[in-house]
C-alpha cells in the first residue's frame, strides 16, 4: 500500500519526470490486475519495454523508474573551470563563447567549441546580447548636422524617401 501511494503521487505530480509518472502508471495499472498485452496496447509501448520496467522497479525499487545516466561523453567543463567561467562573466568587459573558448584553452588547456560552451552557459542561466558598439566621446553637433536628413532616410528605409 505504501508503494502504491508513493506510485500515485510520482503519478500526479507535475514536477516528476514524464518517464517516471508513465512507468508509475504502468506499474499501478499492473497491480491493478491489467496484462501486459493490455499494458503495452494502452501505453503504446513493446512488451519488453514492459518487461524491462518492472525488472527494473523489482531490482531497484522507486529509484528504478527513472533512467541512469545520459549516454555519450561526459561534460568537459567541470566545476573548476565553472568557477572560472563565473569569474571571467563578472568582468566589466566584453565576453562572447569565442573568446571564452580561447580564455579556457589558455586557462586549463580545454579546447570547447562556441556552441557547447553556450549551451553550457545558458543551462547555467546565463542569456547573450548583442553588443553594441558606443562612440567614446559625443558627436559634434556641427558635424551631425548636414548628415541627420540621410540619417533619417535610413532609419525609414530608402522606399519611402521619394
Amino acid at each position: 500500500e505504501d508503494a502504491d501511494a508513493l506510485l500515485r503521487e510520482l503519478e500526479t505530480s507535475p514536477y516528476t519526470h514524464p518517464k517516471v509518472r508513465l512507468r508509475a502508471s504502468i506499474l499501478r495499472l499492473h497491480r491493478q490486475g491489467w496484462s501486459i498485452p493490455q499494458l503495452s496496447a494502452h501505453f503504446g509501448r513493446n512488451h519488453q519495454a514492459i518487461h524491462h520496467d518492472f525488472t527494473r522497479f523489482e531490482e531497484r525499487g522507486i529509484p528504478g523508474l527513472s533512467d541512469e545516466c545520459p549516454p555519450g561523453q561526459p561534460s568537459k567543463v567541470t566545476p573548476e573551470l565553472e568557477q572560472f567561467l563565473h569569474e571571467k562573466l563578472r568582468e566589466q568587459r566584453f565576453w562572447n563563447a569565442p573568446l571564452l573558448c580561447e580564455a579556457l584553452a589558455q586557462q586549463f588547456g580545454v579546447v570547447i567549441r562556441p556552441r557547447a560552451l553556450a549551451n553550457h552557459l545558458q543551462r547555467l542561466g546565463y542569456s547573450w546580447k548583442r553588443a553594441r558598439y558606443s562612440p567614446a566621446q559625443t558627436l559634434d553637433p556641427e558635424i551631425v548636422a548636414p548628415h541627420q536628413a540621410s540619417l533619417e532616410t535610413l532609419k525609414r528605409g530608402h522606399w519611402t524617401a521619394s
